[in-house]
Formats: C-alpha cells, sequence, structure tokens
C-alpha cells in the first residue's frame, strides 16, 4: 500500500512542475516547453513498471539562461544579446577548453571508478544525501546517477538567479570573473574550500551555490525543469516562497532551492539545496528541518570535504540521521569518524580504496589510529584519481560502510 501511496506522490510532482506560468507564486521564470519522452520507473511489489510520461514540459528561457552561466553557446534568441557580447564569447571559449580537460581526465576517472566500485557494492536508494556540500552537484551525480533526489545541505547562501540587463548598461566581465574564481577549488582540488566560498559565494554577482548549481547541470548534459526558492516549515514539509528576493528576507533558519531537471538518461529529477546551520546547536531551534532529514526514510550518503564536523560531539544530530536512515555512507575520512561506525547499533562492514596516511596538516588532530589500523589489516583497492583534502593520488582514501544490520 505504501509504495502505491509513494508512486502517486511522485507523479503529483512531475505534473505540477509541467506548466510553470508567471502567474503562479514559485519565482521561477516563465516558460516555452519542450516535451521530452521522460522514463519513469516505478516499483511494484517484485516487478518493475516502466511508464512514458510524455508532459514534463523543459522551461526553454530557464534553459537559455542557465546557457550564459555555463558559459554555453546556442542559437536561440532569447538571450542571443548576451551570446553575441565580447564577454560572454571571452568566457565561453576560455570555459569550454577547461570544462573539457576537466571532464575528459577528472569526470571521466568519476564515472569509471562508479561504474568499476561503488555501483558493484552500493544499491540505489531514491534519496542521495550529501551534507556539507555547498553547490557540488558535480561529484554527487557523476557517483550516484541513479538517485531521484539528492538532498545538499551548506552554510552558503542560495542566492538568486541573474538578471542580466537586455540594454547592455551592465559589463558581464565582473559576472564571468566571478564565476571562474569560484570554480578554482572545486575543479583543481575536487572540494570547495568553505573560507573561500564565504567571498565567492557571497557577492553581488554571484550572490549565492544557485548559480553553480545551475553551472554543473548544464555542463553535465541535463535539461532544467524548474528552479524554486523553498523552506521547510514546522512539521517538515517543503514549501514554495513567492520569489527568490522574498526568500532573502524571510525569517526562518533554512532558506532552500528546488531544482526539478531531466537526466541524460531522461529520467526526471529533483535537488534540493539547503543553506542550513548542522551544528547541534542550529538544528535545536530549527526542529522543522530535522523534521524533514526525518522524512526523507532510507538513504545513501556521500561525504566529502566536510571539515572533520562529524568528528566532533557537537554535530551529533546530523550524524545520527545519517547512521540511522543510511544504508551505505560513502566517504573520506572527514566525514564520520570510524569510532562512530563501530558504536552504532547497527553493524557496518567496510570496503577501502586508497590508502589512509593522516590528514593534511589543517586537520592534523583528527588523526585516527582506528581508521589507519583497519585499512593496514582489511586492505584496500586503488583509487586511481586524487579526491579529497589529500587530493594527491597517492594520499587520497574513499570508504564505503555498508549497513548489514
Amino acid at each position: 500500500m505504501f509504495k502505491e501511496l509513494h508512486i502517486v506522490c511522485i507523479l503529483g510532482l512531475m505534473i505540477s512542475a509541467c506548466s510553470p506560468t508567471a502567474t503562479e507564486k514559485t519565482g521561477e521564470l516563465t516558460t516555452d516547453t519542450t516535451r521530452p519522452e521522460v522514463v519513469i520507473e516505478k516499483e511494484r511489489n517484485d516487478s518493475i513498471e516502466t511508464d512514458q510520461l510524455r508532459d514534463v514540459a523543459t522551461n526553454d528561457t530557464l534553459n537559455a539562461l542557465a546557457n550564459v552561466i555555463a558559459g554555453i553557446s546556442d542559437t536561440g534568441l532569447i538571450y542571443q544579446y548576451i551570446q553575441n557580447s565580447t564577454d560572454f564569447r571571452a568566457f565561453s571559449k576560455n570555459f569550454n577548453k577547461r570544462w573539457n580537460t576537466f571532464d575528459s581526465t577528472r569526470l571521466m576517472n568519476l564515472r569509471k571508478f562508479r561504474g568499476d566500485e561503488i555501483a558493484k557494492i552500493v544499491e540505489k536508494q531514491s534519496t542521495l544525501f550529501y551534507p556539507f556540500s555547498g553547490p557540488d552537484i558535480l561529484h554527487a551525480q557523476a557517483f550516484f546517477p541513479d538517485a531521484d533526489r539528492y538532498v545538499l545541505i551548506g552554510l552558503e547562501p542560495v542566492g538568486s538567479l541573474p538578471d542580466f540587463k537586455k540594454d547592455g548598461s551592465d559589463s558581464l566581465e565582473n559576472y564571468f570573473e566571478k564565476v571562474n574564481t569560484s570554480l578554482n577549488a572545486i575543479l583543481k582540488f575536487s572540494f570547495f574550500r568553505t573560507q573561500s566560498m564565504k567571498n565567492d559565494l557571497k557577492n553581488e554577482e554571484v550572490d549565492g551555490t544557485l548559480h553553480l548549481l545551475v553551472l554543473f547541470l548544464k555542463r553535465t548534459g541535463n535539461q532544467l525543469v524548474s528552479v524554486k526558492p523553498v523552506t521547510v516549515d514546522s512539521l517538515g514539509e517543503l514549501k514554495y516562497v513567492n520569489s527568490f528576493p522574498e526568500l532573502k528576507k524571510l525569517k526562518s533558519n533554512t532558506r532552500g532551492v528546488e531544482i526539478k531537471f531531466i537526466d541524460n538518461g531522461i529520467k526526471l529529477k529533483t535537488l534540493c539545496y539547503f543553506s542550513v546551520n548542522a551544528a547541534d546547536a542550529g538544528l535545536r531551534s530549527n526542529k522543522g528541518f530535522v523534521s524533514y532529514l526525518n522524512k526523507m526514510g532510507t538513504i545513501n550518503t556521500y561525504l566529502k570535504g566536510a571539515s572533520y564536523l562529524m568528528h566532533k560531539n557537537y554535530f551529533s544530530t546530523i550524524r545520527n540521521v545519517i547512521l540511522d536512515q543510511s544504508n551505505h555512507v560513502i566517504q573520506d575520512d572527514s566525514g564520520i569518524a570510524l569510532h562512530y561506525f563501530l558504536e552504532d547499533d547497527h553493524q557496518w562492514q567496510y570496503a577501502f580504496f586508497g590508502q589512509y596516511l593522516k590528514p593534511i596538516p589543517m586537520f592534523a588532530a583528527f588523526y585516527q589510529k582506528d581508521l589507519d589500523s583497519l585499512y593496514k589489516h582489511q586492505g584496500s583497492k586503488p583509487i586511481g584519481f586524487g579526491i579529497g583534502y589529500n587530493f594527491k593520488d597517492r594520499n587520497s582514501n574513499f570508504m564505503i560502510a555498508t549497513k548489514v544490520r
């Protein structure tokens, strides 16, 4: 009975995203639509039934704007005045080279590792939870392309979609320069630097994670359906906000964005990013968001570049959500300390990759003797690329913890 109700809920969300208009108070752009064939898989007891849902509409205006943000040239008329500008052409030319190098090296390695290792161990869950992520939908989708919903959280603000003036009164050079700068760490080191993001994602041009979320989604071949500002009420239910300016002024501990998109497999997906203080003190005054997390149900969790926050006592709430609700926790050593898995009421088994040496000097205090010992005792398989704070290949570590019971 539960599965049937779940299916109805999913279809309801799809239909509501089909035809957004300017009169709907969702804060999204008006839509010109194309309607690709969307494949939705439904589970009924022991069988998978595939439906063809043809009425999920992509938003042409939104995708044209996203192409500008991502430096992707198109032949559409909507933002032709920007596509023809010197600033855009320079950014597009330079970023195409930068992205193509990244895609053909690092992203290719991530996808190969996913197919060779992760997919053989990690069973699909509808929701992929990625706390302390910043705007890194890039690694989430590369490692977990079969998730239906991605829930990302971080301290960084949501921001708003840029409003490019048609009269050309504003130079776009500053905007594209800020976009380029904000991408330096993730493209070079595989993670966002917390301190850098405080400046990179809190300025007049690039005012939050939304710019990079959209850029990554477009650059990896996704088509956008809707972008809506959201919050979470006291019962843990998602609530839409009228506009992104209103979201910024909202008196709430939870500000977020919901992005619906169609991936390369022609499946409708949902990305939710929330700007939230995930420390115990922050969540004590944000019971609604804790309820939202609990309502995610069974999940898989990915952790990378998490600043060793959940090694600390005062991140116990978010840590317990992960341990209680996750079937698999996929992480580097900056995620949840090994001793919390060993002390957990559930039993876990582990697969190790790369090698565990020691944290970088900034986090030297979080060396785990028990993890070092288990790596040496159990052994590990090579990764083949660098990831996390120890991004140099010989130092990188990667662990998959699987809940046994």
